[in-house]
């Protein structure tokens, strides 16, 4: 049986980024190789101009990595009008090809980057023999930019469908405090439109009015007096609005088409509230929405609704996996259900856990906060590889981050990335876990994070891993996913297929010592019915992790030595050695004979086989960082010459590196985070 296939990834690479693009995501394996025959991979450069405005359309483009701005050129009375960013997974030109008209504006690189182009006639027959690909074109064309009244250019319009199992109060209250900090995040308007039949008595105390207004479907097209007659705008500016719906429903239908199209060229947030029962009603708002957000109470039966739900919204509706963020509330019964129960009971993954408002208001605005700025785009992940002692260059790179005052989101770890990665999203600070790094020293170092006691017979691995466990419980004994202060992403590998297993809940500890477990060196660790072992080994620069949470501003460290870097190490070397070979001809014999023999052994020593096992994953290792480095936004390659890969003793060195290749690419970091 063969326990590893270290190719299978990157074999599949191509499939794999196709399969993560929401717009291809719903394709089977032919459809995706239809794709790969018909479409080309072009590489931009930063500053690139992709088309310009007035130009034909000619292709479609999907972003695969990389950073690009839609914008209209100056003009006599107004200035260069930056529209829209995109990100990985977005797409754009099938706006003129649809519409067989000029480009209405340029689009330019941002970062350096990479686009799958799909030529006119080719992009028209996947549209035609596709259903799938023309249901995701239909709902996102004519909503994404909408032509304003008041100007000559777009804006961004981001229409959200809100669906939940239940009608309870508290439900419409995390709605509503999610809308409010919409507006603070993005200062955008922000509008909640209710279509449900929600009893008023709870509203008057959430909305705290005596009266619910309410539009009436019935009556004639929606105007601006109709709507600032029935909204009801709270104090942080989000505006409510209840709608009365009407029995005729393809009236209905038809009403809330109008409606919603009204409101787009007035708000540039839209969160629809949709009705518990799935019908006609529903399918207008879903097919006016770009994603839908699922509320879904924790027990058994909310459950296998919402699974019901989901199973709809994808099938029926042509939503991928990665469109539809499901969020349910921790459970506060005597014996909740796990995280991985209520995840198999509903069939997909859940995207956020709402603490209870009242008694955790800490926890539940953070997590009302991340939801925020993932709805509007502006989530920063922090994907960290992997690399033994050179990794320690992570702890660098926290630092400058934190003195820049920029907090990543979500980060994303594998191996010595998983384990600093752990630390600083338990609450540890770049500065703290410096001073972790350097409690190890060259007289303590063996015993601290190995010792005798730590020996295994070698069958599967010469250590068994508990001491390094040991080591680091005083800073994550006891912590789950949950307690963390960040989203957390933990990347292993199992043993006998050699698959990707990512960790976010459950003990954290646990999760580290499986991420870090070294092919070879450390005996795999059982979790959860499997044997797990070093996330590096089949994803050592996490990046498609975060790129599959849809977070669109993705900052990667890949700390592993590449060839040339090698190459040069290995030149420096021979250089220092020949130089000190020399130097030994003015010695006396003895002590020449003694020095020479000294050197041989060293040299012997440095071939040893724990030598060998690490040098052979991490050339791997770095072929596949190198590829999925390409896909952040701001790659930073803290690389230190003359530098072992078992030197945890020596900390300041790769602290300073990591430090010194952040501060290079802050400015990048800067220009990222401002788009």
């Amino acid at each position: 049986m063969a326990l590893f296939s270290f190719g299978r990834k990157s074999e599949g690479a191509k499939e794999f980024f196709l399969g993560e693009i929401p717009l291809f995501s719903a394709l089977t394996v032919s459809e995706q190789r239809l794709i790969e025959k018909t479409g080309r991979l072009i590489e931009v450069k930063r500053s690139d101009v992709v088309y310009h405005e007035g130009d034909p359309g000619d292709a479609f483009y999907v972003v695969i990595s990389g950073r690009f701005r839609l914008f209209r050129k100056a003009r006599s009375n107004f200035p260069e009008e930056t529209l829209i960013f995109f990100y990985r997974g977005d797409h754009f030109g099938e706006t003129s090809l649809l519409t067989n008209q000029s480009h209405s504006a340029s689009v330019e690189a941002k970062s350096d980057g990479l686009v799958l182009k799909l030529e006119k006639p080719d992009f028209l027959k996947l549209v035609h023999d596709i259903p799938s690909i023309s249901l995701h074109l239909s709902r996102s064309l004519g909503h994404r930019l909408t032509q304003t009244e008041d100007t000559r250019g777009h804006r961004e319009v981001k229409t959200v469908a809100l669906y939940s199992t239940c009608d309870e109060p508290t439900v419409l209250r995390f709605w509503l405090d999610l809308a409010e900090r919409l507006i603070q995040e993005t200062h955008r308007r922000t509008i909640v439109v209710d279509f449900t039949s929600a009893p008023e008595g709870p509203l008057r105390e959430i909305l705290g009015r005596h009266e619910i207004p309410c539009l009436d479907l019935s009556a004639a097209e929606p105007n601006e007096s109709d709507l600032k007659a029935a909204a009801i705008t709270s104090a942080a500016g989000v505006q409510y609005l209840r709608v009365y719906r009407i029995s005729d429903e393809e009236e209905c239908e038809r009403k809330i088409r109008s409606l919603v199209t009204f409101l787009t060229y007035r708000f540039n947030y839209l969160l629809l509230r949709m009705p518990g029962q799935i019908g006609h009603v529903t399918f207008r708002i879903l097919n006016k929405s770009d994603i839908v957000y699922v509320h879904c109470g924790p027990s058994v039966p909310h459950l296998e609704d919402c699974a019901h739900a989901l199973s709809e919204f994808q099938q029926g509706f042509g939503f991928a996996k990665s469109e539809i963020r499901v969020v349910v509330p921790e459970d506060g019964s005597a014996h909740p259900l796990s995280h991985e129960k209520k995840e198999s009971v509903l069939g997909a993954p859940i995207f956020a856990l709402i603490p209870e408002r009242g008694s955790k208001p800490e926890r539940y605005d953070a997590v009302i906060g991340y939801l925020a700025r993932e709805m509007a785009g502006r989530l920063i992940g922090l994907a960290l590889g992997s690399g033994a002692a050179h990794g320690l260059a992570h702890i660098g790179v926290l630092k400058v981050l934190e003195e820049e005052g920029i907090r990543p989101d979500v980060i994303a770890g594998a191996s010595i990335g998983a384990l600093i990665g752990a630390l600083w999203a338990a609450g540890q600070s770049a500065a703290d876990i410096e001073g972790i790094a350097k409690s190890i020293n060259p007289k303590n170092g063996f015993r601290q994070l190995v010792g005798f006691r730590d020996l295994a017979f070698p069958t599967i691995g010469f250590l068994k891993g508990n001491q390094i466990c040991r080591f680091l419980r005083p800073y994550l004994a006891g912590r789950t996913f949950q307690d963390l202060r960040v989203p957390l992403k933990i990347v292993a590998t199992d043993f006998f297929t050699s698959e990707e297993v990512v960790l976010d809940s459950g003990d954290v500890l646990d999760a580290v010592r499986a991420s870090i477990a070294i092919p070879g060196i450390f005996e795999p660790f059982y979790y959860r019915g499997r044997y797990l072992l070093d996330g590096g080994v089949i994803d050592p620069l996490p990046v498609r992790v975060l790129a599959q949470m849809g977070i669109k501003k993705i900052i990667a460290v890949n700390a592993l030595q590449g060839p040339k870097q090698l190459k040069e190490i290995n030149r420096m070397r021979r250089e220092k050695a020949r130089v000190w070979l020399e130097s030994l001809k003015k010695k006396p014999f003895l002590q020449r004979v003694f020095l020479k023999t000294a050197y041989q052994a060293t040299r012997r020593y440095e071939s040893h086989i724990f030598n060998a096992i690490m040098n052979t994953i991490q050339f791997m290792e770095y072929e596949m960082a190198e590829g999925w480095g390409y896909q952040a936004d701001v790659l930073i390659h803290p690389v230190l010459k003359e530098a072992h890969w078992a030197e945890f003793y020596s900390p300041d060195k790769f602290i300073r590196t990591g430090e010194a290749r952040t501060r290079e690419q802050i400015d990048e970091i800067r220009r990222m985070i401002a788009e």
